[in-house]
């Protein structure tokens, strides 16, 4: 996977933005054209080539949190893990027994640069056509080199566009996929409810989120800190910065208050309850709402305290002290799997439209 991440994370150095007169909508793949009832026009091109599409005279007011403008190249590099969400797509479907049509058309809501998404798609679904969307035409169009330098220019089709609007053919597609993008949204049902009008009947969606069981991570970092306090043995400063940053992240994101100031101004917004995010589901027209949590493993927690410092930090040398571990191996220890399900960090949703 080395070479394809290279390939991702190398921005197209002549893509530029050009106005809409400048190419022709003709150059739209024809597969594509049935599925918007919004003209396009190209947003980002490097020659002749229309690396990124947009939605002519879109006057959404949607915007961009300030992660995702101040650096697409970093947060992309800092974020991909293509390998590990083709393993995620694979293990909700085999537990959920779901079928998804073969050659499917997809639309990916979120996309980014497509590593989480697009890219697990054009591996798990053979002859698969797919429409990534995402406000971020930088990211976008790292996407878009991809996909020529690679062929499959024919397979995917970039745009850059809110995924809560209502630019695509309704009941147009087999699958709606979502890596992590419902909890950035002031209004996840708003996503959802844009997954289903986008769904033939019996169509599938699935979404990659986190959940309300990183409380679990919030105790044992409480426990972290004040256990250096007493040992008189201090943290390294960055790393006690991110655990007590993960500490008032996590209250802030559980069970939040989505009408205050505050919540507004986060860029992850939720740790959904099942609850809450299978109430959403319902409510937009999905009959069957199934959820399957990713990990359960012995170890998990010792596993996820060093990933959540590399992710908060993008280093890989700051490692916690040997007593700091022990205190995550404690946790780990008195939890059983059974509970890790329950109170699951981060899940699949594997829904269904009636």
């Amino acid at each position: 996977m080395s070479s394809l991440f290279g390939l991702l994370r190398r921005k197209p150095a002549a893509a530029r933005p050009i106005e809409a007169q400048v190419a022709t909508p003709a150059a739209l793949p024809a597969w594509a054209q049935p599925l918007f009832v919004s003209a396009l026009a190209p947003c980002v091109a490097d020659g002749a080539d229309v690396l990124v599409w947009k939605i002519q005279d879109d006057a959404s007011t949607a915007v961009i949190s300030d992660q995702f403008k101040a650096n697409a190249g970093d947060y992309h590099q800092r974020y991909a893990a293509s390998d590990h969400f083709e393993k995620l797509f694979n293990q909700g479907l085999e537990k959920t027994g779901v079928t998804v049509a073969e050659r499917p058309l997809i639309l990916d809501l979120g996309s980014g640069s497509g590593v989480n998404s697009i890219v697990p798609c054009m591996r798990l679904f053979p002859g698969a056509r797919s429409i990534a969307t995402d406000l971020s035409g930088e990211l976008l169009s790292m996407l878009g080199a991809y996909l020529r330098e690679t062929g499959a220019v024919e397979q995917a089709v970039c745009v850059q566009m809110d995924a809560m609007s209502d630019h695509v053919a309704p009941g147009a597609f087999d699958l709606v996929t979502g890596a992590a993008i419902l909890h950035h949204l002031e209004r996840p049902k708003a996503g959802l409810a844009a997954a289903a009008r986008a769904l033939k009947p019996g169509g599938h969606a699935i979404f990659f989120e986190p959940f309300d069981g990183y409380g679990i991570m919030r105790l044992a970092y409480e426990r972290i800190l004040s256990e250096a306090r007493l040992r008189g043995d201090p943290l390294d400063p960055l790393v006690e910065r991110v655990l007590g940053n993960m500490v008032i992240d996590t209250a802030a994101r559980t069970d939040p208050d989505p009408t205050t100031a505050a919540f507004k101004a986060l860029d992850d917004k939720w740790l959904f309850s099942r609850e809450r995010i299978t109430a959403m589901a319902q409510d937009v027209g999905f009959t069957e709402i199934r959820i399957v949590p990713n990990n359960d493993g012995a170890n998990l927690y010792q596993l996820i305290a060093p990933i959540q410092l590399r992710l908060a930090t993008g280093r890989i040398d700051l490692p916690l002290p040997d007593w700091a571990m022990d205190i995550l191996k404690s946790f780990d220890a008195a939890l059983p799997p059974s509970f890790k399900r329950m109170a699951m960090l981060e899940g699949t949703l594997v829904l269904t439209k009636g």
